[in-house]
């Protein structure tokens, strides 16, 4: 078995699959433990899994098709920048930084996991392709929280915390779209005896562009994505390889046959008779 086919076999991502696991486990009993002697145990067992981390990135360069298609995956990028981090001595005050920083080799469950991968392959793709919807978010939610300040903004009126100021009428807004407690503010404006009909007018018209049109914006492209991607990794499944190892096996494989086919046709027949005329 050569180290490629070592690399994507489905025991090698299974172990490292384990580790990535084991070591998870062993963060979140960190933070329940006070002994030292535990903790020390600990510590030793997260540096053997930095340590395997670590020869894990170093197969999978070793196998690479090139060192500038290695580095162009973002998901080598992201261990590489876990484990250095976990080999950066905690010292000069980086310490509880670096601690914070070993939550996130957690994450290196999303890269070993396709299914996982391929969420956040939809993720990434939705963010860059909604800028128009996050646009259209951003003019809804100023033209929005103007209306706010000038309404209920004023001094003296029971409203005027919650819409002071441009960003803390936008904080208002969203905290309106997620719905926290939204009905809270009609109350006291209830109990403050002012009338009713602009503010629940501005709320309601809220609701209904911000959920019932944003939301379903960034839903439906998040759908849209979704099945994109799906597609191209069904493309990419079965697609064949055209990795420049793989090719240079097709090479070799074909001059071996080429070879073997010259040497076949140059070969004397077994039991083959001499030409007339000729001697033996």
């Amino acid at each position: 078995m050569n180290l490629r086919t070592l690399v994507q076999s489905s025991r090698f991502n299974n172990f490292v699959v384990a580790v990535i696991i084991v070591n998870a486990v062993l963060i979140g009993l960190s933070t329940y433990l006070t002994d030292a002697t535990a903790l020390q145990a600990i510590a030793a067992i997260e540096t053997v899994c930095v340590g395997i981390y670590l020869v894990e990135i170093v197969l999978r360069f070793l196998a690479r098709d090139s060192t500038s298609a290695f580095f162009r995956d973002g998901w080598n990028i992201f261990d590489l920048l876990i484990v250095i981090a976990a080999l950066v001595p905690a010292s000069n005050g980086i310490g509880p930084v670096l601690r914070i920083l070993r939550v996130f080799r957690v994450l290196r469950l999303v890269k070993t996991i396709p299914e996982l991968r391929l969420i956040v392959a939809v993720l990434l793709r939705s963010v860059a392709s909604m800028k128009y919807v996050a646009l259209l978010a951003t003019i809804l939610f100023y033209v929005y929280a103007v209306i706010g300040v000038k309404l209920f903004g004023g001094v003296g009126h029971p409203m005027q915390p919650y819409f002071a100021s441009i960003h803390e009428s936008c904080f208002t807004l969203f905290r309106i779209l997620t719905g926290d407690d939204w009905t809270r503010m009609r109350y006291e404006l209830a109990q403050a005896g002012q009338p009713l009909g602009a503010f629940t007018a501005f709320q309601v018209s809220w609701i209904v562009i911000a959920t019932f049109l944003l939301v379903n914006l960034i839903v439906g492209a998040v759908i849209n994505n979704y099945q994109k991607v799906q597609d191209i990794e069904d493309h990419r499944s079965l697609a064949p390889d055209t990795s420049e190892q793989r090719v240079r096996e097709l090479v070799r494989e074909l001059d071996a046959i080429l070879n073997s086919r010259s040497r076949n046709s140059t070969a004397p027949t077994a039991g083959s008779c001499p030409a007339p005329g000729r001697s033996v």
